[in-house]
């Protein structure tokens, strides 16, 4: 008795001790990250332009200058200039024209990155001054000027096995030159241009994938338009396309005008939205026309040289005088030529999002005209161009605009602190898990809140903690009843599921699906299950890992292997009472993080509270309900539907939800710690939404600060508390990523290993010792942590683009059919496991033709799974009928046996 005492109380003991220091620790680590309150620097982009030589390398030039007007793409690994004008000869005032060139020039960098003629080729005829867009296929080539006047034609350029090949495609409905082009998917869209009649307001849509269908005339541009800039780029919503500025000349004016406009074009609603003119730093209108523009990183537009317009104006006049018959109106056009201050210098970046402009920098040198904008090997190029009137640059500009995130030691120490505290958690609770009910049930020692903060941090996980804040920056509120289905189905789930789960005592979920239908569904579902929980482990471990890498340099890698490492070690190790401990350490370090990074939001937003609802409430940032009868995009009916589906679906299928069921002392705990989740969802859901919200209004009032080559718009949350929260505050932040991150993982990690255990090995071996029991669960978790990680560094190449939609996307797809089977077997005593099995196949095979062949939104996958699973399985009933007693295993039998 005395040993059993004196083990009490040195458990007793070391408890407090690890309770005391790991309140101390992160007391320490608050106090560190709020008495540093230096902010990083607020140039968070930083502008690079290299010039560097090019027509000077090609003998058959006519001028030594260069070309201008070129059509310019890359294919493959090789930049494409072709076509151009010049003046060989001699400038307009000197005797000398303008002369078109039907030269191919191809070049490709060398080892030190210099650009290096590979060869050479001709086109059909010589032109200038089209339109031009890279296609997997090659270089488009679209109109422009010929020598025998304005051209239709439209071709592609393909640079394969080091020869030119020229494609025929479509012409154009119409010739013109000075047009603007862009593409959408298959899809490539041309926008105004200069025509035989002046500008034009046409805008045309050739499908790449279909030719025989040529152009396709679509809604005019809003003013007509020549030498725009189009550029497609994530709006928040979708791929748009973005045309800036243009100029046109109406036949009583004297001199054209140059556009300050900006139109953008949603292909889902084909109609045109005008957005806040271009401008200038200081807030003053900017005309632009004949620049050159191109989409950066998530949501920017860099726009780059160009002519506002205001010499080009007075040349106009001036000819009109010459051709009145004014003898003086010469010298001075010639004089204005001569002497032309010069084009653009100013380097602008527009925000796609937040339709907010900023200066970028200027440009070093003799900024261009009528040139084209186009990536190659990770740098924006500009090949050639004109410099003056009537002279080009033999140059080619390379810009590069780069972020350096300085993460600094005071945040390393605090994700430090934070995962040497996660291993201890672990080790602390590896003592107490003498048997697998220990290992995956706790012994019910589990309090009820604890539990419910252990759902609740769950079905959290870093995709939510970084991609809810993501939607609603960049769409609105749509979203958030999604996350409150949870009210409506927890009633349902405690009536209904719960009871199932409790009173029988199953060692997973998927034990019901036997007694209920037989060993075949249960092998099913619990393999459906486990294949879930590794891919989701891959995605919960990649996706994150991706954000951090874009803001804080993070190697992508090390943020995965680290994150699983440490993950796989304390839940392994310490079973679901470290897991559960766990959840409710990190489902408070998630709330306090929200609530300090809200904060320092609503500081930074210019006129604070006020300016921030002055902000949002302008543009509509708020808006939640959307009652369009529109199933492909997130109105109220699909949020609602599809909130409703994928919350049951989790909340009776999942055995990382379902296990926390088991972790408390009975029923009624049980229930009190699903209302508790659901009661925690509402606060919660409103400080993440918010949080979103809050960057908007923030990167409204500061466009400058936000890093525009973030590859996704998932990377806003992270890369706002790198770069502009207190450092140790920062690593705080970043640690509660990391933590949401963990808190899904060791969930899903120890539900795997309960379901492999319980399931398959306890069912095979039933001979099995404890001992060796124990070792199964152990090393089942291990061995699916590890193959997450490596599945999750091959996900590392990819590139998504909204991590929210992905993710449930996903989950719809693989667990409609998962949940659907409880369904089946708690409401609907007629349906045999044949039937059951015959109707979740069933069901994926519908599910994948409306994935595949119509354009319901995502959200409704898990409720289109599951109901189609269902009634697939009611209909099979007819012919496999359900001859097995099920007495207590349904609702009905459950009811008469009560």
């Amino acid at each position: 008795m005395r040993k059993i005492n004196d083990r009490y109380n040195l458990r007793i003991s070391f408890q407090s001790t690890f309770r005391k220091g790991s309140s101390i620790i992160m007391l320490v680590v608050l106090f560190l990250g709020l008495v540093v309150t230096s902010r990083a620097d607020e140039q968070v982009n930083s502008l690079q332009q290299k010039s560097k030589p090019l027509f000077s390398q090609v003998e058959a030039l006519a001028s030594d200058e260069g070309l201008a007007g070129s059509f310019t793409g890359v294919h493959g690994n090789v930049l494409i200039v072709a076509g151009g004008s010049a003046f060989p000869v001699g400038k307009p005032w000197e005797g000398g024209s303008k002369e078109l060139s039907d030269l191919v020039m191809v070049f490709q960098h060398d080892a030190n990155g210099n650009p290096q003629l590979a060869g050479s080729s001709q086109l059909p005829l010589p032109l200038a001054e089209g339109a031009s867009v890279s296609l997997p296929e090659g270089l488009l080539c679209i109109g422009g000027q010929s020598t025998t006047g304005l051209s239709k034609q439209v071709f592609l350029l393909s640079w394969i096995n080091n020869q030119l090949e020229v494609i025929d495609f479509p012409d154009l409905p119409v010739a013109v030159k000075s047009a603007a082009a862009a593409v959408i998917g298959n899809h490539v869209y041309l926008v105004g241009g200069e025509s035989e009649q002046g500008a034009a307001d046409q805008f045309l849509r050739l499908d790449v994938s279909n030719l025989s269908a040529g152009w396709q005339l679509l809604n005019a541009v809003p003013v007509p338009v020549s030498g725009a800039m189009a550029v497609a780029q994530m709006d928040g919503e979708e791929v748009s396309l973005h045309v800036f500025g243009g100029r046109a000349k109406s036949p009583d004016s004297e001199s054209s005008q140059f556009y300050t406009h900006v139109f953008r074009f949603r292909p889902s609603k084909g109609v045109w939205e005008q957005k806040k003119e271009m401008r200038l730093g200081d807030g003053q209108p900017k005309p632009l026309a004949v620049g050159m523009a191109a989409s950066v990183g998530a949501s920017h537009v860099v726009l780059i040289g160009g002519d506002s317009g205001e010499t080009f104006q007075k040349v106009e006049k001036a000819i009109n005088k010459m051709q009145a018959g004014d003898d003086t109106a010469q010298a001075e056009r010639d004089s204005l030529w001569v002497n032309h201050p010069g084009f653009n210098k100013t380097i602008m970046v527009y925000n796609t999002v937040t339709d907010t402009w900023f200066d970028a920098g200027t440009w070093k040198g003799n900024p261009v005209a009528v040139a084209s904008a186009v990536w190659w090997d990770g740098a924006l190029v500009v090949p050639g161009g004109e410099i003056k009137p009537a002279t080009r640059t033999p140059l080619l500009q390379e810009f590069q605009i780069t972020v350096k995130p300085v993460f600094g030691w005071l945040n390393y120490l605090v994700l430090g602190v934070y995962f040497i505290g996660m291993l201890l958690l672990g080790f602390y609770f590896m003592e107490r898990e003498s048997s697998t009910d220990d290992f995956f049930k706790a012994g019910g020692r589990i309090p009820w809140w604890a539990a419910g903060i252990s759902i609740f941090a769950t079905t959290l996980s870093a995709i939510t903690f970084i991609a809810i804040p993501a939607k609603s920056y960049a769409v609105d509120w749509r979203m958030f009843m999604f996350n409150m289905a949870i009210i409506a189905i927890a009633p349902i789930v405690i009536r209904y599921f719960l009871p199932f789960f409790r009173r029988f005592n199953f060692d997973t979920a998927y034990q019901y699906l036997e007694a209920r239908f037989n060993r075949a569904v249960r092998w099913l579902a619990s393999a459906l299950f486990v294949f879930f929980m590794v891919s989701r482990i891959a995605i919960v471990l990649f996706l994150p890992s991706l954000a951090l890498n874009a803001v804080t340099g993070f190697d992508i890698y090390l943020a995965i292997i680290v994150m699983g490492v440490v993950t796989i070690i304390y839940c392994t190790s310490g079973g679901i009472e470290a897991v559960v401990w766990g959840d409710v350490i990190q489902g408070f370090i998630l709330v306090g993080g929200a609530f300090i990074a809200l904060a320092f939001m609503l500081a930074g937003v210019e006129g604070g509270l006020g300016g921030f609802l002055e902000i949002t409430t302008e543009q509509n940032k708020f808006h939640t309900f959307d009652f369009r009868f529109d199933f492909s995009q997130p109105v109220f009916w699909v949020v609602l539907l599809g909130g409703l589906a994928n919350t049951l679906i989790s909340y009776t299928s999942d055995q990382s939800v379902v296990q926390r069921y088991m972790t408390t002392k009975d029923e009624k705990a049980t229930g009190q710690s699903i209302w508790l989740n659901g009661f925690l969802s509402i606060p919660v859901s409103i400080i993440f939404f918010l949080l979103g919200t809050g960057l908007y209004a923030y990167y409204t009032s500061n466009p400058e600060r936000m890093a525009v080559v973030n590859p996704n718009i998932d990377s806003v949350f992270p890369q706002f508390i790198v770069a502009q929260m207190p450092a140790g505050v920062a690593g705080l932040l970043i640690a509660a990523i990391f933590a949401a991150a963990m808190s899904t993982l060791s969930s899903n990690i120890n539900s795997v290993s309960a379901v492999i255990t319980s399931d398959f090995y306890k069912v095979l071996a039933k001979a099995g010792t404890h001992r060796r029991t124990m070792a199964v669960a152990r090393w089942s978790g291990i061995i699916v942590g590890v193959l997450g990680i490596l599945m999750a560094l091959m996900l590392a190449t990819w590139n998504i683009a909204s991590l929210w939609d992905q993710f449930n996307a996903f989950l719809g797809l693989l667990t409609g059919g998962l949940g659907a089977l409880f369904v089946m077997g708690i409401f609907f005593s007629r349906i045999s496991g044949n039937a059951a099995l015959a109707g979740v196949v069933g069901g994926l095979i519908v599910l994948m033709l409306v994935k595949n062949h119509t354009d319901l939104s995502f959200l409704l996958f898990g409720f289109v799974g599951m109901a189609a699973s269902v009634l697939l399985a009611l209909l099979f009933s007819l012919i496999m009928p359900n001859r097995k007693v099920v007495t207590g295993y349904t609702w009905k039998s459950r009811q008469r046996v009560r």
